[in-house]
């Protein structure tokens, strides 16, 4: 009985929330071992499953608070995780980017748990984010990480950008909440060809 009262907890938006972070988890490690190009890619992959186990809940109409707590501890490794060891090991390594790297997983934390307890400010029929959400930082990061091919070190240009995002993740700035998946997508595209073209 147990066993199966967590599976229908689950569910398939919870099911593909975990795919993610399995493919999240493989980014991770292949961007410690230095394949980059595999570690993007897998990355986005992530990202894009995570859109996807929001649509499957609100095309079943299921929500529940096991639901929502999963899937923002997964965010923390799918998007602080994963930024906090592109900037360690590539964009600003040494001491400098360790202490990025803590910052990054730190604020995004933080900004988890207060989406946690107040959720999104409505002004209906709108609803939006306090502070920018986690992924907006992974992105950069995957994007500074890009520029590097072309500008050679971006340490500095990495910790004031990334520094400058995870105190924004903080900030009571509001971000409309969209449910445009094409939007994303059109993010995550050029991403992934950068990532083809002019990664190893």
């Amino acid at each position: 009985m147990r066993n199966s009262y967590w599976v229908r907890t689950i569910g398939p938006a919870g099911a593909v929330s975990l795919l993610s972070l399995a493919v999240a988890w493989a980014a991770i490690g292949l961007a410690v071992v230095g394949s980059l190009r595999a570690s993007v890619l897998c990355a986005l992959l992530a990202f894009l499953l995570d859109m996807v186990d929001g649509y499957i809940a609100r095309r079943c109409k299921v929500s529940s608070e096991f639901g929502r707590q999963l899937d923002s501890m997964i965010d923390v490794i799918n998007y602080s995780v994963y930024a906090a060891v592109l900037s360690s090991f590539y964009l600003a390594p040494g001491i400098l980017g360790w202490a990025l790297g803590f910052v990054i997983v730190a604020t995004g934390i933080l900004r988890l748990l207060r989406f946690n307890i107040e959720g999104f400010t409505d002004d209906e029929p709108i609803k939006y984010y306090r502070g920018i959400v986690v992924v907006h930082l992974s992105l950069a990061a995957i994007t500074l990480l890009l520029l590097k091919q072309w500008l050679g070190d971006v340490a500095l240009l990495s910790v004031v950008v990334l520094v400058v995002l995870s105190v924004l993740q903080l900030s009571l700035i509001r971000i409309r909440k969209t449910g445009r998946q094409a939007l994303w997508a059109s993010l995550v595209v050029p991403l992934a060809v950068g990532a083809i073209l002019w990664l190893r």
